[in-house]
């Protein structure tokens, strides 16, 4: 089974992912079963309960995204 994750915190030696894009569903992976570097805000592909993938170019994507709202909402002050 495949499945997109938002990596959101790393909490207690775990990967804190949320089911993308819907953010409903927590799965928590030991940091150690993962040889990469992760950072919040990642968007991951998920086989197995193993983080398989990084999507760079989703993960840039949705940061661009949230930037762009967090500044809209500083400008409407």
């Amino acid at each position: 089974m495949t499945n997109k994750y938002t990596l959101d915190r790393i909490e207690n030696k775990m990967y804190v992912l949320l089911d993308y894009p819907n953010e409903e569903k927590q799965l928590l992976i030991p940091v150690n079963k993962y040889n990469g570097e992760l950072a919040e805000g990642d968007i991951v592909v998920i086989e197995n309960d193993m983080i398989v993938e990084v999507l760079e170019q989703e993960t840039q994507d949705m940061k661009k995204k949230v930037s762009s709202l967090l500044e809209k909402l500083k400008n409407k002050k």
